[in-house]
C-alpha cells in the first residue's frame, strides 16, 4: 500500500511530466480503464476536450493547446490512495498573454500507484477564453 510521501511523488512526477510536455512519460501514470474528466460544461467550451474514455487522448490535445509552467503545490490532503491537491500554475495559449490561476485536482490511485480517477476544477471562464 502506497503512503502519503509514495503517492505525492507519483502525483508530482506526473503533473511534471504535464508540464514538460512529456505524453510519453505522462502516459505511464494512467491505470487502464481510468476516468478523466475537468469539470465544466462542453457545450460552453468548444474544442477543449473536458473527458475521454481514454485519459491520454484528452491530454494530449490539452498539452497541445495549453502550455504549463511554474507548478506549485499549494496545499494537498492524502487519504490512503485518495488524493486532494490545490496547485498554482502559469498557463500559455498561442497569441495570448501567460496566466497564473489554480486547479483543483481529485484523484484515486490504484494498487500500483497509477491514476484511477481524476477530475479537475478550474476557472471555466479562463479556460474558455483561452480556448478562443
Amino acid at each position: 500500500m502506497l503512503n502519503r510521501d509514495q503517492a505525492l511523488e507519483i502525483v508530482q512526477k506526473a503533473y511534471q511530466a504535464r508540464v514538460d510536455g512529456d505524453k510519453d512519460a505522462l502516459a505511464k501514470y494512467w491505470a487502464p480503464n481510468a476516468n478523466f474528466k475537468i469539470n465544466g460544461d462542453q457545450s460552453l467550451m468548444e474544442h477543449v476536450p473536458l473527458s475521454a474514455s481514454e485519459p491520454m487522448i484528452a491530454i494530449s490535445a490539452l498539452i497541445d493547446r495549453f502550455r504549463f509552467s511554474d507548478l506549485e503545490r499549494l496545499t494537498e490532503v492524502v487519504e490512503g490512495r485518495n488524493l486532494a491537491i490545490l496547485w498554482a500554475v502559469t498557463i500559455t495559449v498561442e497569441d495570448k498573454e501567460p496566466v497564473r490561476t489554480q486547479l483543483f485536482d481529485l484523484m484515486t490511485l490504484d494498487e500500483d500507484g497509477k491514476i484511477a480517477s481524476f477530475v479537475q476544477f478550474g476557472d471555466t471562464a479562463l479556460i474558455r477564453h483561452l480556448a478562443t
